[in-house]
This record gives C-alpha cells, sequence and structure tokens, in this order.
C-alpha cells in the first residue's frame, strides 16, 4: 500500500520532537535557511580566490563539452512528526514530506512544499452515527 500524502494549510501545527511550527512559518525559517547556504561563496582553488556562489555553481552542467542546464534542483527528506489540523481531533502522527524545489537559474522563485501522511487514518464520523446511537440507545 502507497503511503497517502496530502499537503498541510499554512495554519497547520507541526511538532516535530520538542519544536512547534505553524506550516507557515516551518516555510518560512526552510526558505531562509536554504537561501542562506545556497548564498555561500565557493572557494576557486584555480585562481585562489573566492568563486561563485553555490546556487549558480549548480545552475549548469557539462558533459562532454556539452553544457547542460538545470531549470530545477529538488530536495525531499521524511520526517516523523504529529499535525495539529485546523478543525482536527487532536495530535495525529505520521510522516511529514518535506520538498524543497530550487531554481538555480532564478527563473522561478525558490518553494518549500510540505505533506503528511498519518501513521493511523482516522475515520471521519458517518451522519448516521447519530441515528445508530438513537437505536442503540431504545
Amino acid at each position: 500500500m502507497n503511503p497517502k500524502f496530502t499537503l498541510l494549510d499554512c495554519d497547520d501545527v507541526i511538532l516535530l520532537e520538542r519544536d512547534t511550527f505553524t506550516v507557515g512559518r516551518f516555510k518560512e525559517l526552510s526558505n531562509h535557511e536554504i537561501k542562506r547556504k545556497l548564498n555561500y561563496l565557493i572557494y576557486d582553488q584555480n585562481n585562489k580566490q573566492q568563486g561563485t556562489n553555490i546556487k549558480y555553481f549548480f545552475s549548469s552542467i557539462s558533459l562532454s563539452g556539452q553544457d547542460i542546464s538545470l531549470s530545477e534542483i529538488q530536495f525531499n527528506s521524511i520526517k516523523d512528526c504529529q499535525i495539529l489540523k485546523i478543525g482536527g481531533k487532536g495530535w495525529q502522527k505520521g510522516k511529514l514530506k518535506i520538498n524543497v524545489c530550487i531554481s538555480p537559474n532564478a527563473r522561478n522563485p525558490d518553494k518549500v512544499c510540505l505533506e503528511f501522511c498519518p501513521d493511523e487514518l482516522i475515520e471521519p464520523e458517518s451522519p448516521l452515527d447519530d441515528i445508530r446511537k438513537l437505536v442503540e440507545q431504545k
């Protein structure tokens, strides 16, 4: 069975070990940290000086004299977490999938996408549950 990941809303709350974040804040902090690391300057060993930053360093690759432009670089991570959804029924354990898409040539904005897959599916209450309860009471 393939796990079913669903996109998280910006107001949902993520618990990673002891730290909590709203989804919106987690994306904001992740984006900031990614940009900070991508702006790191690489030291050019050949010219003994600072070269380009990492983001532009990976904007293309060269194979047998052929330059290949990279329009997007993706990173993925899956972590155990708990999610508190607005209107939900408490904390739910599961897996958080973090997708990071980086555009080294700046054609598209860099983005962080968060998805969640519960360890156990919560069955939604049926509208017939109230009727069943009434019948059981009689």
